[in-house]
């Protein structure tokens, strides 16, 4: 189902697409050009691991997926506790075009600038008292360097574990703050 459609930078056309099962043949498509491991297959991303305690959404541009992430249910942290972000990846191609402003809020992501507050609603009907996003915790991973770099200026996370055991790796669990980036609502 789309939820949102909008202009990103150069003027490009974009629809944000809550997923169903509907959606695994343009996920399956999309995960064959993400330029991650971790991202390349269905299995990989874990789609459809939580059941009704997972959501993905997806961003098209021309019928194709150029963005995608999920959140699902993460008991590990707490039992009112769930992740956003996760498996977020964008063709690199696209990146940073969800928009033509460039700040510390992310706005030109298309994961934290525009799938973000969809993924903290749907959260937060689901009972979420606390919200993360996890990094793997290796220094020299660049996700790593831009999470601590970028998440915690205008407060927008919070570090809660740093090499938290998760999924047979160590991550750093970052508590979200605000339900939209774009507005500055706080959760």
């Amino acid at each position: 189902m789309v939820v949102e459609k909008f202009i990103g930078a150069n003027n490009l056309q974009f629809e944000i697409v809550e997923c169903d099962d509907t959606h695994i043949p343009d996920i399956k498509e999309f995960c064959s050009k993400v330029d991650t491991e971790n991202n390349s297959t269905l299995k990989s991303i874990k789609f459809g691991k939580w059941g009704a305690l997972e959501k993905w959404w997806a961003v098209y541009h021309k019928n194709k997926i150029i963005s995608l992430s999920g959140s699902h249910y993460l008991p590990h942290i707490n039992k009112n506790c769930y992740v956003i972000a996760y498996r977020l990846a964008t063709l690199e191609e696209f990146k940073g075009m969800a928009s033509d402003k460039v700040s510390s809020r992310m706005l030109n992501d298309f994961g934290m600038g525009k799938i973000l507050p969809y993924q903290v609603n749907w959260c937060l009907d689901k009972g979420a008292e606390t919200i993360v996003a996890t990094f793997n915790s290796t220094a020299n991973d660049k996700a790593y360097r831009v999470a601590h770099k970028v998440l915690p200026r205008d407060n927008k996370f919070t570090l809660m574990y740093k090499d938290f055991q998760l999924y047979d790796s160590k991550q750093d669990v970052w508590k979200l703050n605000y339900k939209d980036f774009n507005t500055m609502e706080q959760i």
